[in-house]
């Protein structure tokens, strides 16, 4: 199968997305009692996964000829963002009523930092929500 520069960095970003993001959660997820959530050790994550991003994008692009981004690559933008924002509404709905019906999984919102933990889960959640589905129509589409 023949893929796309705009392919190969949508499956890059996935998996980029799931090594970073992925590893801080279980982290913070395993260790939710014993470990305080700092700042600095988030914006470093973030930096670097970033960086690691650029360098991705960088080694793709050296390896692939420039495309045109036409009307179909912007409604798959468009239906994507859709979906992930969807997604991110359903995922704040379920934690208000979880919060206001005090229910056995509102243990993870006891402490400040399972509720950031489980915030933090749902953005990634959009965001490769957003991805998968630009990769799934873009490769639908042809």
């Amino acid at each position: 199968m023949n893929l796309s520069y705009k392919e190969k960095t949508l499956i890059a970003s996935i998996i980029t997305t799931i090594i970073f993001f992925g590893s801080y959660l279980y982290i913070g997820f395993k260790n939710l009692t014993g470990w305080s959530t700092q700042f600095g050790e988030l914006f470093a994550l973030v930096i670097l996964f970033i960086v690691f991003e650029i360098i991705v994008q960088s080694a793709l692009k050296i390896g692939s000829k420039l495309s045109i981004k036409d009307e179909r690559d912007k409604l798959i933008e468009l239906t994507s963002y859709k979906h992930s924002y969807w997604t991110l509404t359903a995922a704040i709905w379920f934690v208000i009523f979880q919060l206001l019906l005090n229910t056995p999984f509102s243990v993870f919102f006891n402490t400040s930092q399972g509720l950031f933990y489980t915030l933090l889960l749902f953005v990634i959640l959009a965001e490769l929500i957003s991805f998968i589905s630009q990769l799934y129509l873009s490769l639908k589409g042809k």
